[in-house]
């Protein structure tokens, strides 16, 4: 960043110098990314800023914002310079060992809200490859009489499940395990639902991706093999004796993979499969029951 010679970097100014310096370094949204990140190093919402807008920044604040856009200018993700993303009602700590909560993946959410309207049943629920913990803690807020189960062959995504569940204290409601699928669970233990959003990128389009993704995201939590499914054919089939009679498998999917997910649910046995659209008109969620 160059001197800023006698004129003081404002608010105002530095949204201005910050948003073209990142459209530079081929950033979507750079006016959004530098207000995050203002706003992150001077302890502001983006509201904060527009109420404010020809506040100077301090030595130590400018140092902070400057370190943040070099960072995000190097195609870093946003959540984790802010070490942490909104998803659904709540905010998740997130770093580069777990995939970043998106949008899209509320539609998974909104799909188990239907299946059980009523918030204050007592179940018990199962997320394979919990990651930060996003999916398994925001249904524990809806269901606040339900425990849950976590398993991800990461233990580092493991360290940071056990940061939010820790946060949000749900420690004596939640339990997680570190291993592959299903193998380290209990064997004498079922469960009303199981959701997972697992890895469903074909290897070959891992490339075409933007770098925030490719290169920064656990490849882990991205490369679902040749066509994307084999984590299915291994995931389904283990699930369907793991659940109660009455229970649920919820899965995110991609756009072009409902009606193959969808027939190894069938294949597996499980009955009422149905695919859910998200907000875009998109296949996102193969739901199934025993």
């Amino acid at each position: 960043m160059k001197s800023p010679g006698s004129e003081p970097w404002t608010v105002r100014r530095l949204i201005r110098w910050g948003s073209e310096w990142l459209e530079k370094h081929g950033i979507d949204q750079p006016r959004l990314d530098v207000e995050l990140l203002l706003a992150d190093a001077i302890c502001l919402n983006r509201m904060g800023l527009y109420l404010d807008m020809d506040r100077p920044l301090d030595k130590v604040e400018l140092a902070g914002f400057k370190s943040r856009i070099k960072r995000r200018s190097q195609r870093e993700p946003v959540a984790y310079i802010l070490g942490k993303r909104d998803f659904w009602k709540q905010s998740f700590s997130v770093d580069s060992a777990v995939l970043i909560p998106r949008p899209e993946t509320e539609t998974l959410i909104d799909s188990v809200l239907t299946l059980y309207p009523d918030h204050g049943a007592t179940f018990t629920i199962l997320d394979i490859g919990v990651g930060s913990g996003a999916i398994l803690y925001s249904l524990l807020g809806e269901f606040p009489r339900t425990s849950g189960f976590g398993v991800d062959l990461s233990a580092e995504a493991l360290r940071v499940a056990e940061k939010n569940r820790d946060q949000l204290n749900l420690k004596d409601r939640v339990t997680l395990f570190n291993g592959d699928l299903t193998a380290p669970l209990p064997k004498n233990q079922s469960y009303s639902l199981i959701v997972s959003n697992p890895p469903y990128i074909e290897s070959s389009e891992l490339e075409q991706l933007q770098p925030e993704v490719v290169e920064q995201e656990p490849r882990l939590a991205l490369d679902g093999g040749e066509d994307g499914l084999d984590i299915y054919r291994r995931l389904i089939p283990q699930t369907f004796p793991l659940l109660n009679q009455s229970g649920w498998l919820v899965v995110e999917i991609g756009y072009n993979q409902g009606k193959s997910v969808a027939a190894l649910f069938a294949e597996a046995g499980y009955k009422q499969v149905a695919i859910v659209k998200d907000y875009g008109k998109r296949d996102r969620v193969v739901i199934g029951t025993k």
